[in-house]
This record gives structure tokens, sequence and C-alpha cells, in this order.
């Protein structure tokens, strides 16, 4: 048919699509199953269900929240196998960078889904939740609790339902109250300690945000002796204040390098550990429970180890308290009644 058939020198490359799905390995398959069956979050109260059915099916969508769920089972893990570290802080630097950037976006986007700002919430859970397991993450903790009020924020002006209940503090008051309302009161000494502690770092209070913060805890460590109950109502409280403080507050009650913020941290997280069997109760609010491990996670016990070597030699004097609290703590993790 007179047609003159030419062949080309090289093979023809076809390039693949731009944007792939990323790829995960069997490793990664083996962190999500661990998230699914051992370490998805108590919180918020009563969600479990929500956590292991409807939280995985939004990750396969978002990478973000995918990447938070892989980092957090990786933390959990390191407990028994430390070198998965790496793999830990890959899968948390990634949700963290991802998340940022869809944070800032947030209040511009018209069209937000339900999907996508569900899956934005989970992810500031999951990091949160992941931040336990590192002895400086106190301050990360905190900023990803006040990251899930940003978007809670934006999903109530778009009129998005949140995909888990009990999300606002009135809402898990109520599921605790019945639980907690006739709980013993702890003992007389530990909470007579922690007044006669946090009242010591009166003088060292100087501008309003330390003030609030040291009456918070006064408040609370007193009402341990009355109450367990509105003790743990002013825990929730102070939790309320630092989460709504305007971001350069905020930022003083994350201010490591001042000696009265890391004092007023050591005071509170130490305070924390106190009130163990009064904080147990959110744990029996559980829809179900992980099966029990035999590697028992320090969780913010991690803290105050890293608080109180914060204190320098000056201010030790008025440490001395958190000192001990960390110190029964490390001769028995159950001293103060915590159950693991």
């Amino acid at each position: 048919m007179g047609l003159k058939c030419e062949y080309p020198n090289a093979p023809t490359i076809v390039h693949q699509p731009q944007h792939q799905v990323p790829l995960f390995s069997l490793q990664d398959m083996r962190f999500f199953q661990h998230f699914m069956l051992q370490c998805y979050p108590h919180h918020p109260i009563g969600n479990e269900n929500i956590w292991t059915h409807e939280v995985p099916c939004l990750s396969q969508t978002n990478e973000f929240l995918m990447h938070a769920i892989l980092g957090m089972a990786a933390c959990d893990l390191m407990n028994a196998d430390p070198s998965l570290l790496a793999f830990a802080m890959a899968h948390r630097v990634k949700a963290i960078k991802a998340i940022k950037k869809s944070l800032a976006e947030l209040p511009k986007q018209q069209g937000t889904t339900p999907e996508h700002a569900n899956a934005l919430v989970a992810t500031c859970f999951a990091l949160t939740f992941q931040s336990v397991t590192f002895e400086d993450g106190m301050a990360e903790y905190m900023t990803f609790i006040r990251g899930i009020l940003i978007i809670g924020t934006q999903m109530y002006i778009k009129g998005i339902k949140p995909i888990f209940v009990n999300l606002m503090g009135q809402d898990s008051s109520a599921v605790l109250e019945p639980k907690m309302v006739d709980l013993p009161l702890i003992r007389t000494e530990w909470a007579d300690g922690a007044v006669e502690a946090i009242g010591g770092l009166r003088g060292l209070c100087r501008d309003g945000v330390e003030v609030e913060y040291f009456e918070l805890l006064l408040d609370m460590a007193t009402k341990l002796h009355t109450s367990s109950w509105k003790a743990y109502q002013t825990l929730s409280k102070h939790y309320g204040w630092w989460i709504q403080l305007p971001h350069e507050k905020f930022q003083r009650v994350i201010d490591m390098t001042s000696q009265t913020t890391v004092l007023l941290a050591s005071h509170w997280i130490a305070l924390k550990q106190i009130m163990a069997t009064v904080t147990n109760a959110e744990h029996e609010c559980r829809e179900k429970a992980p099966p029990k491990e035999s590697a028992v996670d320090l969780g913010i016990i991690r803290w105050l180890g890293h608080l109180n070597r914060q204190v320098d030699h000056e201010h030790l004097v008025y440490n001395r308290w958190p000192l001990w609290v960390e110190e029964q703590l490390k001769q028995d993790l159950t001293f103060f009644g915590k159950k693991f």
C-alpha cells in the first residue's frame, strides 16, 4: 500500500501519573493492625467503636490521618522494640507537616467535607496521644489538643457534625459524673503535700498567666480534701483554661525557658499522678478496652521526670514535692493507685 514502516531506536517511556497513591510497607500493615487491636485512643470518652470502625475508613482517603495512626502504633510498639523509633518519627513528621497545611487552609475552604474535617480531628487526637510517648512531648500534647478546638469550632461554624460523641467538656462530664461523684478521697497526706508545695509557688508567679495557672492548681489540690469529683472538675477546668488562651498567652504556658513555668508544669503533672484513683474512672467509662499487654507504658510519668530535670539548682527548693512523687513512682508505678 506504499506505507513505510519505521521503528523507533529507543523504547517509548510511559510516564506514571504524578499523583500516585503513597506506598505503605508490610511493617506499616503491622502498625495499622496494632492500632486497631491494641492502642486506639480512649478519648473522647465512649468512642472506642468510632476509633476502630469509622476512623480507619477515613484514613484511606486522608494521608495525614494514616500517618498519624501508623506513627501512634509504632510509638506504642517501641515499649517492646526501641528500634521502631525511626518509623514512628517518620510517620509523625509526615502527619504533622500535612495537618499544618490543612489547618492553615481550613478557614478559607468553603467546601470542607465532613470526612475531611473529622479526619483532621482524629489526626489531632492521634498526634496528642503519640506525644505522651515522648518525655518532652507535653508542649506538643497541649498544642494538638488546642488544634482539636480550632477544628471543632470551624466544624460548628460550617454545620458539620462530628463523628465523635462527648467531644465537648460538658458531654463527657455527664458520662463521668455517675462514676466519679461518690469516689473516695485520696490519702490526706498526699493532698496536704500537694497544697503545701503548690502554695509555695505563690511568690514566683508574677504575671496574669502565671497567677491563673497557680490558682487553678491550688484550687485543684485543695478540693482533693473534700471531693474527688470536684477536684476532677477543676482538672478539666484547667485544661479548658489553657486550651482557650490566646496564642501569645499559651506560648507562656509552654515556655520551658521560664523556671516558674517549669515549676508550675511539674506540679501539675505530679498532681495528676496523685489523682490516679480519680482519673482511673475515665477508663471505666470505655465501651471496650484492648487486651492488657505485658509491657507497661509510663505515659505522662515520662514528662514528670523530664520536667524535674529542667529545674535549675536555684529553684530546686520549690520542686521537692514533684521529685518526691517521681521517686515513689520509680519504686512502684502503682503507688498512687494507677491501673495499667
